[in-house]
């Protein structure tokens, strides 16, 4: 909206508060004094991140397949990170184990890339943005299944915001433009 001017339904911001607060009920953050310098970068990285799917919108508009835009991020972000690998001290061969850990990273991270990538090119940028908020939902449910985690009862409460907002904001799409300005 404040990058591109891009009209906005009443209701979306509503929803994305929603959401928004539900993975803060979710994950319950806390922060001590010598973590600020790592949320501003993890803020600063959000904000990065919006300007990417912003990007990632407009080469699908443009055309670009969804499996270039992901295979020039992949290889760009293994690039960036080559420098970091090889500075760290000692340097670790990787068993088998390890390989097929990478394999399945990998490979999911690529899927998932290759969705996102999908969902912006295709979809509308505020649902998408709204649904990503169920990544936490997920990542619970996980965490339950194979940790043995269970979740407060805050944590349901963001739960039932993040899906609910995910659901409005699906229904707040979907109406014609006639109906947006009824409201």
């Amino acid at each position: 909206m404040l990058w591109v001017r891009e009209p906005v339904r009443r209701g979306f911001y509503a929803v994305l508060a929603a959401g928004f607060i539900g993975v803060i009920l979710l994950l319950q953050p806390t922060l001590a004094r010598d973590q600020w310098l790592g949320a501003v970068f993890g803020l600063g990285s959000g904000i990065i991140s919006s300007i990417a799917y912003l990007n990632v919108r407009r080469l699908g508009e443009l055309g670009e397949p969804e499996w270039r835009t992901v295979f020039y991020f992949s290889a760009l972000s293994a690039l960036g990170g080559l420098p970091w690998l090889l500075a760290a001290s000692p340097f670790h061969a990787i068993d088998l184990r390890g390989w097929l850990l990478l394999l399945g990273v990998g490979g999911f991270g690529v899927l998932a890339q290759l969705c996102m990538t999908a969902a912006y090119k295709r979809g509308k940028t505020l649902v998408s943005a709204s649904l990503a908020y169920s990544t936490v939902v997920f990542s619970s449910a996980f965490g339950m299944l194979l940790w043995d985690e269970t979740l407060p009862w805050a944590g349901w409460a963001g739960v039932i915001l993040i899906v609910a907002s995910g659901v409005v904001a699906t229904a707040l799409s979907g109406r014609t433009n006639t109906e947006a300005v009824t409201d």
